[in-house]
């Protein structure tokens, strides 16, 4: 078996296990109406599909900004690989959970990836931040 033929086998394993649906979005600028002074952000899909949440090689930190404190959670989304281009500040989120819905509905934000030659799933790093 050739190298290739490993990876596409490894990919169509690791889909296998991808029970999970999600939405992930690049975040543009926050744009106020000068008319009523609401402020949207625009998002635009760049992938929504299969993926599933990893909680391998997780951390928690408990930083404070302005007098408040808040948990950064990190954690990881595996989606089929190939399947869009992410990057750093998309957001990630979890629409539905075959195994546990205590995810549906979390939102991360990603943060560091970058995909390899022999990627068998994309496995990008994200972090929840929850106050």
């Amino acid at each position: 078996m050739s190298a290739a033929d490993a990876v596409l086998a490894g990919r169509r394993e690791a889909e296998a296990l991808m029970v999970d649906t999600c939405r992930i979005t690049s975040v543009g600028t926050p744009v106020t109406d000068p008319d009523t002074g609401n402020v949207t952000t625009p998002r635009t899909t760049v992938y929504e599909g299969k993926c599933k949440v990893q909680s391998k090689d997780s951390a928690v930190s408990s930083p404070e900004a302005g007098g408040a404190t808040f948990t950064v959670v990190s954690r990881q989304v595996h989606i089929p690989a190939n399947a869009a281009e992410i990057l750093d500040g998309h957001e990630v989120e979890i629409l539905t959970s075959l195994l546990n819905s205590f995810t549906v509905g979390k939102v991360y934000r990603v943060d560091g990836f970058t995909p390899d030659t022999y990627d068998t799933a994309y496995r990008i790093p994200v972090k929840e931040i929850t106050s």
